[in-house]
């Protein structure tokens, strides 16, 4: 097993986006497998969803919010959809990572 564990407590969009990216590493690596993916990203969705973002992060919180939602449906991914999934999760993910360290 992992030493990965679900946020508990969420302080700020960038914790979240740091701990979504190194989630994603580790199910590429097969530390993890996808049940055990969807079930982390879901117990920090959880958490996530009662974070109240600041007026300026908005639109960022619900960026992150999509992409926290996508990844807790990991398992239910079809293999030949699944490198593309995940290409697009990490993109999307990276791309966020950068407004994030602007703030």
């Amino acid at each position: 097993m992992s030493n990965i564990s679900p946020l508990t407590k969420i302080t700020n969009l960038k914790s979240v986006a740091s701990w979504t990216h190194d989630v994603i590493k580790a199910y590429e690596s097969r530390v993890i497998n996808k049940k055990i993916t969807a079930n982390l990203a879901k117990k920090t969705l959880k958490k996530f969803k009662e974070y109240i973002a600041k007026p300026e992060e908005r639109d960022d919180y619900e960026k992150l919010l999509d992409l926290c939602t996508s990844l807790s449906t990991i398992e239910r991914s079809e293999t030949s959809f699944e490198k593309f999934y995940l290409e697009s999760l990490k993109e999307e993910l990276d791309n966020l990572q950068k407004t994030l360290m602007e703030i």
